[in-house]
C-alpha cells in the first residue's frame, strides 16, 4: 500500500520551498497594493462612478486577452514568462509611484494603469499554472497545491491588516512600492527554481513537450487549445462549476453594504466581521482539501461544499430576526461566511488541483487561460445582472434566491452524469 502523504513529506522539497515563498511574497504584494489602490482611486477621483469603472477594467484583459495569450505563452519557456511579467509589474508599478509623486496622474491614467497591469497578469497566470508541474510530482499536487493556498490566504489576511496601517504611517506610495518589489523578489525566486518534469528528465521534456509547441504556428496553437478544452468533457465540467460559483458569490461581492444595513439594521463594523470570517473560512478550507480528497471523490465533494455554500448564504437573510443586536448579528455573520467561504474554498482548490492533474502538459497553458477567463467573466455579467435586479427586489431576497439556486444547482450535479475525473488521457488534439 502506497506510503500517505502528509505536508511535511511536501515541505522536505526545496524547490517547492522556494516556490511556495516565491507565491507567498506576492501574494503579500497584491493584498496590500489591493487596499493601497482601491483608496488611491477614490482619492484621486473623487467618484464612485470611476472606482466602479476601474474595478471593470481590472478584469477586462483577464475575459478577453487570456484565451488567447495562452496560445503564445504555450510556445514560450514558461518561467522566463513567469520572471519577466514580474518585472514588467514591478516596472509598471514604480514607474505610476513617480508619476503619482509628481502630481501627474489622472483617472484617465489610473484607468490606463489598470489595463496594462492586468494584461501582464494575463500572460503570467497561463504560464504559473503551466510551470506548476515543473516543480512539483503529481501525486504530491493535492497537499502541495493546497498548502500554498492554505498559507496565501494566511499571508492576504496579514497584508490586508498591514495595508491600512503602512497607508496610515507612510503613506498610500509606499504600500504600492511594497508591492512593486514584492514582484522583483518574486521573479528572483523563479529565476533561482531548478525544474524537472514529473517522471520525465529535464531535457527529454524539453524536447517532448516544449520543441513541439515552439515549432508550431500561434493560430494553430490557438485552436488546438480551443479543440482540447472543447473535446474534454471533464474540463468542460470544471469551467461550468467556476463560471457557476463565481457567478453565485457576486451577490455577496456586491451587496455587503446593504447586508450590514438593511438586513442586519447594523453599521460598518459589521463589514469588518465579514471581511476577517470570510478570510478564516478560506484558510480551513484550504487546509481541508487534502482530507476531502484522500476520502471522497471530486463530484462528491462538489455538490457536498455547493450545498453547504447555498445554505451560509441562506443564512446570512436570517440576520432580519436579529433586529439590530450586536452579538447575534456578529455570531451569525461569522457562522455564514465562515461555512461559505471554507466551502468555496474547497470547491476552488479542488477544481485547480484536478485541473492541474487531468489537463495534458502540452497544453495546460492554453487550457488554464480558457478556464480563468471563463470562470472571470461571470464576474462582470453578474454584477450588471445583480445591479439591475437591486433596482426591484431586497438584498435579502437577492441573496436568498441565489442561496436557493445554489443549492439546487448542486443537487443537480449530483444526480447529473458530470465527470470530474478523468479517466484516461485524451487524444491529441490536433
Amino acid at each position: 500500500m502506497a506510503k500517505e502523504l502528509k505536508y511535511k513529506d511536501i515541505i522536505k522539497n526545496r524547490e517547492y520551498r522556494k516556490l511556495l515563498f516565491t507565491n507567498l511574497i506576492n501574494r503579500f504584494g497584491d493584498s496590500v497594493d489591493a487596499i493601497a489602490f482601491t483608496w488611491l482611486v477614490y482619492q484621486i477621483t473623487h467618484s464612485a462612478s470611476w472606482s466602479a469603472l476601474i474595478f471593470g477594467l481590472n478584469v477586462l484583459p483577464n475575459i478577453i486577452v487570456q484565451p488567447f495569450s495562452g496560445a503564445l505563452v504555450e510556445k514560450l519557456d514558461k518561467k522566463k514568462v513567469i520572471v519577466g511579467t514580474h518585472i514588467l509589474r514591478g516596472l509598471v508599478i514604480s514607474g505610476f509611484v513617480a508619476m503619482y509623486l509628481m502630481g501627474v496622474v489622472n483617472p484617465i491614467m489610473m484607468a490606463v494603469f489598470t489595463l496594462a497591469i492586468t494584461t501582464i497578469e494575463s500572460f503570467n497566470l497561463p504560464a504559473s499554472t503551466a510551470f506548476i508541474p515543473t516543480v512539483i510530482r503529481k501525486e504530491h499536487l493535492t497537499h502541495a497545491m493546497s498548502l500554498n493556498s492554505t498559507l496565501s490566504n494566511t499571508v492576504a489576511l496579514i497584508g490586508t491588516g498591514l495595508a491600512g496601517i503602512i497607508i496610515a504611517k507612510f503613506g498610500v506610495y509606499t504600500a504600492m512600492l511594497i508591492d512593486a518589489a514584492t514582484f522583483f523578489m518574486a521573479a528572483i525566486g523563479t529565476w533561482s527554481l531548478k525544474t524537472t518534469t514529473p517522471e520525465v528528465p529535464a531535457t527529454e521534456a524539453s524536447e517532448a513537450v516544449q520543441a513541439p509547441a515552439a515549432k508550431e504556428s500561434y493560430l494553430s496553437l490557438l485552436k488546438g487549445g480551443f479543440d482540447y478544452v472543447k473535446k474534454s468533457r471533464v474540463i468542460l465540467n470544471y469551467c461550468l462549476i467556476a463560471i457557476v460559483l463565481n457567478f453565485l458569490l457576486v451577490p455577496l461581492n456586491s451587496l455587503q453594504a446593504p447586508i450590514v444595513e438593511d438586513v442586519f439594521k447594523m453599521g460598518s463594523e459589521l463589514l469588518s466581521v465579514m471581511g476577517m470570517a470570510a478570510a478564516i473560512g478560506a484558510i480551513i478550507g484550504s487546509a481541508l482539501v487534502p482530507m476531502f480528497a484522500e476520502k471522497m471523490s471530486a463530484k462528491q465533494i462538489l455538490v457536498i461544499c455547493g450545498i453547504a455554500l447555498g445554505t451560509g448564504m441562506y443564512l446570512i437573510t436570517l440576520g432580519r430576526f436579529t433586529n439590530g443586536a450586536a452579538i447575534p448579528g456578529y455570531l451569525l455573520t461569522a457562522l455564514s461566511f465562515m461555512i461559505m467561504m471554507c466551502s468555496a474554498s474547497i470547491i476552488g482548490g479542488t477544481l485547480s488541483i484536478q485541473f492541474v492533474k487531468s489537463v495534458d502538459q502540452r497544453y495546460l497553458a492554453r487550457a488554464a487561460a480558457v478556464f480563468n477567463a471563463s470562470s472571470t467573466a461571470a464576474t462582470p455579467l453578474g454584477s450588471l445582472l445583480i445591479s439591475f435586479a437591486a433596482l426591484k427586489l431586497s438584498a435579502a431576497t437577492l441573496i436568498g434566491g441565489s442561496a436557493i439556486l445554489a443549492i439546487l444547482l448542486f443537487v443537480l450535479v449530483a444526480f447529473s452524469h458530470m465527470n470530474f475525473e478523468l479517466k484516461e488521457e485524451l487524444p491529441d488534439a490536433t
